[in-house]
């Protein structure tokens, strides 16, 4: 006996449906066990490494607070023109074009098809000939399509939240770009500086050397002192000459690299003067560091969102597994023979669903599945490395900047001490108690503490900077990045 409610016609059907749900067991999600989760910041042990202070997070244009009216003209020239900076912006664009893209697959698609065809049919084809239209006819359509996917299992909701991802992520990268082209613009003027001053210590031997080559020759035409201490103090002076032109050398290699930091030619540089930036006020761990650095790194932010976006794309591969399921319809106009298309009785409608579901594929499933994971593995890693490294950079900051301070007052005795080795060696020389090879080297004592405490006074401005650069340059994950 027939079950009324089940009509025989739907037998087929609901075999067939039967039997693709049975065989879509063969196209099965890859088990590849939990996935890695991103490391809390708690992880990493930082807390004697990086004590709280109350400082303050820099501000967007930090490198202000130097003072120098020439290095913000730099910086804002490399900002409108530097070539990594277009580029950024151009990563940008395309991750917004990619974003775009990808949120179009969650509209209906609205398509005009028109076609029109010369034909001859054939009389032999098992209709009559008589109803067969006779030579040759034009045959018109023309339709407005429409399709639109039910998603169901999130797969496009998946792919826009990925490429969202992935657009922040530019954006980020584009901050971090500005930091990166910013800090070494900074550090590369401070390097500037410090050449400066290695210059004026050079200038200082040059002379120091000068005089007493002078004084030598004018003992030695007393017959008070050696043709070798004379050739020896014009040795010394001859290296310091030298040296001072290193110097120059130096300073012009420096302008040149400050150029093409700037995007522009060689002789940019050529107008970059001696600096004159002041460290009214070195930079200091902030109070909310721990709450706050994950999202005032751009980096940081880049690689976070990154291993997001990954995650999305596995949502993404996973829902490939199920079945696709399109609603179609197309209303329009046909008719054999052009004369006939705007007739009525011409127009052509139709509406329904289609659905596929992925039976066997040789593996392509699940070889996207699988990459879509690996590539979630990846950015996870990557993130923690990011992290990793940002707390070192952050700690070689501090640790280098709590070193400075007794290395210079050691320098500055340092000088100090050698100035009086060289007064009580001319008073022991000016008293025939020594020679003059013991002022010459009391002289090369008093050069190189020079030039050692000016090194220092120069880190001290390479060091602000890079514990800005390690603390995120201003930037704010909740604003927009400029």
């Amino acid at each position: 006996m027939r079950n009324p409610n089940f009509p025989p016609r739907a037998l087929p059907a609901a075999g067939l449906l039967a039997a693709l749900a049975l065989l879509g067991g063969c196209a099965a999600v890859p088990d590849m066990g939990p996935a890695p989760q991103i490391k809390p910041l708690q992880q990493y042990q930082n807390t004697q490494s990086l004590p709280s202070e109350q400082g303050q997070w820099a501000h967007a244009q930090w490198w202000r607070k130097y003072g120098d009216a020439q290095l913000d003209r730099l910086v804002e020239e490399a900002l409108s023109q530097a070539p990594d900076l277009a580029a950024a912006r151009a990563r940008v664009e395309r991750a917004e074009g990619q974003a775009q893209q990808a949120g179009a697959a969650q509209w209906p698609g609205v398509e005009l098809n028109a076609s029109n065809s010369r034909n001859k049919q054939s009389y032999n084809n098992g209709v009559p000939a008589a109803f067969v239209p006779q030579g040759f006819n034009n045959a018109a359509r023309a339709t407005l399509d429409f399709s639109y996917e039910l998603d169901f299992w999130g797969k496009n909701r998946a792919a826009v939240a990925a490429a969202t991802s992935e657009l922040t992520a530019a954006r980020a990268d584009a901050a971090q770009a500005r930091l990166m082209l910013t800090a070494s613009l900074a550090a590369g003027y401070a390097e500037l500086a410090r050449l400066f001053d290695e210059r004026d210590a050079a200038s200082q031997a040059l002379d120091v050397r000068g005089h007493t080559v002078a004084l030598l020759r004018e003992r030695r035409q007393q017959g008070m002192e050696t043709l070798g201490s004379v050739r020896q103090a014009e040795s010394r002076e001859a290296a310091a000459r030298a040296d001072l032109a290193a110097a120059d050398e130096s300073i012009a290699l420096q302008r040149h690299s400050l150029a093409a930091l700037m995007g522009a030619g060689p002789d940019r540089g050529l107008a970059i003067a001696r600096p004159a930036a002041n460290l009214f006020r070195e930079q200091r761990l902030p109070a909310t560091l721990a709450a706050d650095l994950l999202g005032r790194r751009p980096d940081l932010a880049a690689a976070r969102l990154r291993a997001e976006a990954a995650a999305k794309r596995i949502d993404a591969a996973q829902a490939q597994f199920y079945p696709n399921i399109n609603l179609t319809a197309f209303v329009g106009a046909q008719s054999l023979g052009l004369g006939l298309f705007d007739k009525a009785g011409s127009g052509i409608a139709g509406f329904g669903p289609a659905i596929s579901l992925p039976i066997f594929r040789g593996g392509q499933l699940q070889g996207q599945y699988r990459a879509a994971r690996g590539d979630y593995d990846a950015a996870v890693a990557s993130y923690d490395a990011v992290l990793s490294q940002a707390l070192r950079e952050t700690a070689d900051a501090v640790a280098s900047q709590a070193s400075l301070t007794p290395q210079l007052e050691q320098r500055r005795l340092a000088l100090q001490t050698a100035d009086e080795a060289y007064r009580v060696s001319q008073n022991r020389y000016q008293g025939g108690l020594a020679n003059y090879l013991d002022v010459l080297n009391a002289e090369d004592g008093v050069i190189a503490a020079r030039r050692s405490l000016a090194a220092l006074e120069t880190r001290r401005f390479t060091l602000d900077i890079a514990l800005i650069k390690a603390l995120g340059g201003g930037y704010q994950e909740t604003e927009p990045a400029r």
